[in-house]
């Protein structure tokens, strides 16, 4: 490659060079002819060959370079030239004459197109022509023999100059080769970086097309889901509300007298159907929070009513637990927070509901704390407790940390995760401590009011607004 890059260099350079240096030369040398032509032909013919050899030594050298012969091309033109410029030493030599000085300039140009050696190979026929010259014109005389080696000493020395030059420009040549191989390497890499890059973009727009065609499929199913929540909760609480209705007024006594056995198993079917009511409202809440439909009706409230009536639910849930204690810590101040109430006590009895279903032995506390900016809310109970591992997995949908205590203990796995969605669209934060025969302790924390208000008037920032 280093070899191809420098003849190239040369052939263009032979190719400039050898017209530049002939057309000179056989116009000066047909202007001399035409000045001799007036004493005769003797007197001109001369110069007339010179011309001659000029322009067929230009001739050739120039078809040859450009026929990828660069270095014969250049001989030929160099030799020529040396031959006209011996004819004009033969013809025109005088003492202290500089026409011996010219052959450096073709010791040069060798040296430049052909290689730096060559211009040696020159110097030497230079040389030698200069003095046959000489001699055949008769006048080889000791001095003059002295000028000529004059003459040669200082084409030497141009020899010389030449080929540290061609040296230096041969390494100068190869660095730029190298360079250019690798410039060659890179632009390759760069063009295989960039096929694989518009593949991968062709790759990548095909998946965002898949993408976009698979979220809306996915949001239809979740509106076709939603809609469908909707429709079968609205379906089923009717006929169930009047099925507990009966029910109770069954169980009561209000249909007649019933025995004992009618008010247990009159009780049972209330009981269910509570639970299927509790269920039917976790699903129906759930299908609103994915579906975007889910809203807070906002209010200033100091919780204390919110977290009596809470309360008020836990007892029918520990009527059975004579060993565990209920537990109320309320501060002296209550401060004011920016709320929906009903969402709030909804989150207190699924959490508390959670504590009364795994603490058999102890106690269950609801304690509220203010804080410098919010209030903290502690649900903290003795029961089973819950290992760290799963302290994230409690929060997702449907998920029971033990499916066999699960059976046991009636639920759907929606309570905790219904939970933090109501306190994170609060604009507040949930958390757990808990471990295995432990207890468990949840830490709710919600924004003061004025706080609340600010961060609940940008739906912006993906909490629900406030209507």
């Amino acid at each position: 490659m280093s070899r191809t890059y420098a003849d190239e260099i040369r052939a263009d350079s032979s190719v400039i060079i050898i017209p530049l240096i002939t057309g000179p030369v056989i116009f000066l040398s047909l202007l001399a002819a035409a000045y001799q032509f007036n004493e005769g032909l003797a007197a001109s013919w001369s110069y007339l060959l010179m011309a001659g050899l000029s322009a067929a030594s230009g001739h050739i050298g120039l078809r040859l370079a450009r026929h990828e012969r660069q270095d014969l091309g250049t001989i030929v033109f160099a030799v020529g030239h040396l031959l006209a410029l011996g004819l004009l030493l033969f013809i025109a030599w005088q003492p202290w004459t500089p026409l011996p000085y010219l052959a450096g300039l073709f010791i040069i140009v060798v040296s430049m197109t052909v290689g730096p050696r060559a211009g040696f190979f020159i110097w030497g026929l230079a040389s030698l022509i200069t003095i046959v010259a000489v001699g055949l014109a008769g006048t080889l005389s000791p001095q003059a023999f002295l000028q000529l080696l004059l003459s040669i000493g200082v084409n030497l020395l141009l020899a010389v100059a030449a080929f540290l030059s061609g040296i230096e420009g041969q390494t100068a040549v190869d660095s730029v080769s190298l360079l250019h191989r690798r410039a060659q390497r890179r632009r390759d890499e760069l063009f295989a970086i960039q096929e694989e890059i518009t593949l991968a973009n062709k790759k990548l727009q095909s998946l965002n097309h898949e993408l976009d065609k698979a979220r809306q499929a996915a949001e239809r199913e979740r509106d076709l889901r939603a809609r469908f929540m909707n429709n079968v909760s609205h379906e089923l609480r009717t006929p169930l509300n009047a099925i507990v209705n009966f029910a109770h007024i069954m169980r009561e006594g209000g249909c007649g007298p019933v025995t004992g056995r009618q008010h247990d198993y009159l009780g049972r079917i209330e009981n269910s159907g509570w639970h299927l009511l509790s269920v039917l409202n976790d699903l129906l809440d759930m299908a609103q929070i994915q579906s975007g439909e889910f809203k807070l009706h906002l209010e200033a409230s100091n919780l204390h009513a919110v977290c009596e009536e809470a309360m008020a639910s836990m007892r029918g849930l520990i009527l059975d637990k004579e060993e565990v204690e209920l537990i109320r810590e309320y501060p002296n101040e209550w401060p004011l927070v920016y709320v929906d109430e009903m969402r709030i006590k909804q989150a207190l009895i699924n959490m508390l509901g959670n504590a009364a279903k795994y603490t058999d032995v102890g106690h269950i506390a609801l304690r509220i704390r203010p804080l410098a900016d919010g209030v903290q809310i502690v649900i903290e109970d003795t029961g089973a407790g819950i290992a760290p591992e799963h302290h994230e997995s409690i929060f997702q949908e449907f998920r029971q940390v033990d499916e066999k205590a699960a059976r046991r203990r009636t639920g759907t796995g929606l309570g905790l995760p219904i939970t933090r969605h109501l306190i994170e669209r609060h604009n507040g934060t949930i958390t757990v401590d808990s471990d295995i025969g432990q207890g468990t302790r949840f830490v709710i924390t919600l924004p003061l009011l004025t706080e609340a208000k600010t961060l609940v008037a940008n739906p912006g920032n993906g909490r629900m607004e406030a209507i």
